[in-house]
């Protein structure tokens, strides 16, 4: 397997072994009623848990690959803040679910592929006892009522595996269509988990069958799996449409060619036949979207609550009509969506009054739900809290009479977390909460009675020392991350925790909509084709965009090679996301695309730094070792020479000039090195030195101008005729779909259309032959030995 096993080992804290008291053990739900051994309320993953006596909060630590356990109130029922133990388990931990009785947690680490088994009992005290393996990637993680069973979300296998928690052995692994995320089991309150039923999140949409596709705001749908603890081979797959109106409008009139001439097409026109450019269906066209990014799943009384990062790609690509904060609820009854009860957090958020510029770094007033990863709720399903991981911020929300859910708008109550919330719970009287903070290994406590924040940063372990490389990392993620911001220098010798995103506030996004996270989960892609500047373009993961082993080697960047470095996108904070970015006021004039890239503020050489740790996903090994060499022969031969190098791509930034065009290449800027063929607007399609050519811009056969999508969020006529930059191939069998408009669904329809010397790959190989090519590229991750590249032959010819 490509996963390395990681040692255990115990901190203890104090020089004293401390367990959690309770002989016998306590029931781990919302009442202490004496069902020893049972959960009271039914169950979910989360990256945070607390002890059925509200004592203990077992919390993750992903930045620190280690597990805390945290003493949040005391006997008397006192708040505390007593770290006890800090305990390393496996890499980059995610998940946390306890046994009804306390004795025991278990966490999912989500690059070993392991779990880990941690003793809490007051036998053994807090130790790891075991680590088991499971499949690649496990994300959520949840226990059955009586505590016999932990499923297990494998996110790249498509799988859930089912463990016994009395032998800690894998006794099932159950097959999904999609990639797993969160997990929820329901719990009618008996003493036999057969009955129970268990919900899966699948984290990514897929498009409708026959609908409108790729690039619109109803194109997709999501999917939640759901199959009972006793028949689990029978799997239901629940639907959640788009939302037909977000509660946000647009204007469309260069959409419409009868009111724009130039327009390429009528596709993203709402009604062809209006010709009154002041007409409602035309200047404030309602506007869609559907759900994205699955994070979390809750279930109280019948119904599943599942909060998802919604996409609204269509154009025009402005700050508020691109991402939403959806919650979608399924009836768990019945197992279908209760689509009159789908809502968007932000619909009711806009109803707030944007506070004034003196007061705006002060006050969470009208800070919109960016990036919406977690939600819990009191055990009567009465009261609930969202967390905007990208706002730095948990709210709540009421369970109405009308079964509807409502923040109170305008009067929304916030609570101020630590940097980058991943996780929330609440205890079991609905009294107090605590939030999971990623990057500050910290714990808000929050009172929910006064609505008051108890304590910010609890800390749950150590982040890394100012002034350290590890630390410079980590604030590159928070700044990558957040929605609000972060200063654009003197970041580097601040501690983690003393950085406050509200003080940004504006800088990334407007009233913090959303992250660069919001497109690029893990750094990674969320699956969307977006109507750019350029036209439509599939989100590309940036686990490729520098070689982990030497990150000199760097893409050259987006589809059409329009730039050249992680500075260059501080203006899609600016242009897509409404924020004033990283680059100072007035931003320097270095900062366009090929410009400077590095060097304008620590905020942007912090987010860069962070993009060059980003990993691919692991994948599955794969079944057939002969038919996975047989394929990697037939990829040397056919497509290394394009998709070779440490980046599985050819796309390189070779020559030395920084930066690299004279001035903004869209407004005439000349490349600095003769040897850049700039194709227009600043593409760089090959490069020339010493006589000798690297291509980088092919045209491979993806490109129809007749395409009706092929329209940039101008109106005009898509870029694409001369080809695209080559994608890297790292983890791609995670992220379809493929080509730069997500027309090909599945690896099979990349091979019937992409061309190789204008002969489609499928007809060079034979049928047997793509399935070998199809099996090898299936497996391609961080851990696979790539291939020389044409970019690897260029430099050596020319001596680079």
């Amino acid at each position: 397997m490509k996963r390395l096993k990681f040692l255990s080992k115990l901190t203890l804290v104090g020089g004293l072994f401390w367990a959690i008291p309770g002989c016998p053990p306590q029931n781990n739900g919302n009442n202490d009623d004496g069902n020893d051994g049972r959960f009271d309320t039914p169950t979910r993953s989360s990256t945070i848990a607390l002890t059925s006596d509200d004592r203990f909060a077992v919390v993750v630590n992903r930045e620190t690959d280690s597990v805390a356990i945290l003493e949040v109130r005391d006997a008397n029922k006192n708040d505390t803040a007593n770290l006890l133990a800090e305990l390393a388990v496996g890499d980059e931990p995610r998940n946390v679910a306890l046994l009804p009785d306390d004795s025991t947690a278990f966490v999912t680490n989500t690059a070993s592929g392991t779990v880990s088994v941690i003793a809490l009992d007051a036998e053994n005290g807090f130790s790891v006892t075991d680590d088991i393996a499971v499949g690649t990637e496990p994300r959520g993680c949840a226990v059955t009522p009586n505590g016999t069973r932990l499923y297990v979300a494998n996110h790249t296998n498509k799988t859930v595996s089912v463990i016994n928690t009395d032998t800690l052995a894998v006794i099932a692994t159950i097959n999904l269509p999609g990639f797993p995320q969160a997990i929820a089991i329901t719990n009618d309150g008996d003493g036999d988990d057969n009955d129970e039923t268990v919900y899966v999140t699948e984290f990514f949409a897929e498009t409708i069958e026959g609908g409108r596709g790729e690039a619109f705001d109803d194109g997709k749908e999501a999917f939640v799996d759901a199959f009972t603890v006793g028949n689990p081979g029978s799997l239901t797959r629940i639907t959640l449409s788009p939302l037909a109106n977000s509660g946000f409008t647009a204007n469309r009139n260069i959409f419409c060619k009868q009111l724009n001439a130039a327009a390429a097409f009528d596709t993203f026109c709402p009604d062809t036949t209006i010709i009154d450019a002041t007409n409602n269906i035309i200047d404030e066209d309602v506007q869609a979207v559907f759900p994205n990014q699955l994070h979390a799943a809750l279930i109280r009384g019948t119904r599943l609550f599942l909060p998802s990062i919604g996409a609204q790609p269509e154009p025009p690509i402005r700050f508020n009509v691109n991402v939403q904060a959806l919650v979608h609820v399924v009836n768990t009854a019945n197992n279908t969506q209760n689509a009159n009860e789908h809502l968007n957090l932000n619909n009711q958020i806009k109803l707030e009054t944007q506070p004034s510029v003196a007061q705006e770094t002060s006050v969470l007033t009208r800070l919109f739900s960016a990036d919406t990863v977690a939600v819990d709720a009191d055990a009567e399903g009465k009261n609930f809290l969202f967390v905007s991981r990208g706002g730095n911020f948990v709210m709540k929300a009421q369970l109405g009479n009308d079964g509807l859910l409502t923040l109170n708008a305008p009067n929304i109550v916030r609570f101020q977390t630590g940097n980058l919330p991943n996780g929330v719970v609440i205890n079991s009287e609905g009294t107090r909460a605590y939030v999971n903070n990623e990057v500050n290994v910290s714990v808000s406590a929050l009172n929910l009675q006064s609505n008051t924040v108890i304590t910010r940063d609890i800390p749950t372990g150590t982040p890394p020392t100012p002034g350290t490389f590890d630390h410079a990392v980590l604030v590159g993620k928070l700044a990558f991350f957040s929605a609000l911001g972060v200063p654009d220098n003197e970041i580097f010798d601040k501690p983690v925790r003393n950085i406050n995103p509200l003080l940004s506030r504006n800088k990334m996004s407007d009233n913090s909509w959303s992250s660069c996270a919001s497109c690029h989960p893990d750094g990674l892609a969320d699956g969307v084709t977006w109507i750019f500047a350029t036209g439509p373009r599939q989100t590309l993961p940036l686990d490729a965009f520098f070689a982990k082993d030497h990150p000199i080697d760097q893409r050259i960047s987006n589809w059409n090679a329009v730039r050249g470095s992680v500075t260059d996108f501080n203006e899609n904070s600016v242009a897509v996301q409404g924020g004033k970015g990283f680059a100072g006021d007035p931003i320097n004039p270095g900062v366009y695309n090929h410009g400077l890239n590095s060097g304008v503020s620590d905020a942007l050489d912090a987010q860069t730094l962070w993009v060059q740790t980003v990993r691919a996903p692991i994948l599955p090994d794969g079944d057939n070792a002969a038919s996975i060499a047989a394929g990697r022969d037939l990829f040397e031969t056919n497509c290394a020479s394009c998709h070779g190098g440490p980046k599985w791509t050819k796309s390189q930034i070779v020559w030395a000039d920084n930066p690299g065009f004279i001035a903004n290449p869209l407004a005439g800027g000349a490349p600095r090195d003769i040897g850049v063929d700039n194709a227009g607007n600043g593409q760089v399609r090959s490069y020339t030195s010493n006589g000798q050519t690297i291509t980088f811009i092919e045209p491979v056969g993806t490109f129809s101008n007749q395409s009706p999508i092929e329209i940039r969020n101008n109106a005009t006529l898509a870029a694409g005729g001369i080809g695209f930059n080559v994608p890297g191939l790292l983890g791609i069998a995670y992220h379809a779909p493929y080509f730069h408009d997500g027309s090909a669904k599945t690896l099979q329809e990349v091979l019937n259309r992409h061309t190789i010397g204008g002969v489609t790959i499928s007809t060079l190989l034979n049928a047997t032959q793509q399935a070998q090519l199809i099996d090898f590229l299936e497996t391609i991750d961080g851990a696979t030995i790539p291939f020389r590249s044409a970019t690897d032959d260029f430099r050596d010819a020319v001596g680079g």
